[in-house]
């Protein structure tokens, strides 16, 4: 009998851990919910860093039809062709979502644009990047330094700001800007 009381006793104390860890976990994840003016900048500092990493509080999975959202498109200009250079986190490269390389390429993507001078940017309303062709000829390049992976092109790049379109399941272009990439030593 005493080693059924000995293992009830280490089951009881194993309990008690789990409720402890739990309710310590319940705590901070409550305290990082507060404002900054309650909790401080420190702390306030922090959820927001984790906020860039959570994915439900990334803007592809909130309000995603209010949205827009940064595309790079390979410009060709000798045939006039855009290809894209980002693709979406559900894309078949990323196993459907479940590679997480497509958090890698968004950073990646989300630093190059970051250089780029807003006045840059050109408003076209369009429904591929392609309609806006015109406008990309006609707008102003900006050199910035690829952060790519090696095996994207570097040279004509152009960033585009598209929105959901509200009639159909594809994106309509917005803005865009026209860069020369050049390819970082690696």
């Amino acid at each position: 009998m005493s080693a059924e009381m000995d293992s009830q006793a280490r089951a009881a104390k194993g309990m008690a851990f789990t409720g402890a860890a739990l309710g310590v976990i319940l705590l901070a994840t409550t305290v990082a919910q507060l404002p900054a003016d309650v909790v401080g900048q420190r702390i306030g500092a922090q959820r927001e860093m984790f906020r860039l990493f959570w994915p439900q509080g990334m803007k592809l999975f909130t309000n995603a039809a209010g949205r827009e959202f940064t595309v790079a498109y390979h410009h060709d200009e000798a045939a006039g062709t855009f290809v894209p250079i980002t693709r979406t986190a559900g894309d078949r490269d990323y196993l459907g979502g479940l590679d997480r390389g497509s958090y890698a390429d968004l950073s990646r993507l989300l630093a190059t644009v970051d250089e780029l001078p807003g006045e840059h940017w050109r408003d076209c309303a369009a429904a591929t990047v392609s309609d806006c062709a015109a406008v990309v000829t006609q707008a102003p390049r900006v050199v910035l330094n690829s952060y790519f992976s090696a095996e994207t092109p570097c040279g004509p790049t152009v960033f585009a700001i598209e929105r959901p379109s509200r009639d159909t399941s594809s994106r309509h272009v917005v803005r865009v800007a026209a860069v020369d990439l050049t390819c970082a030593p690696r």
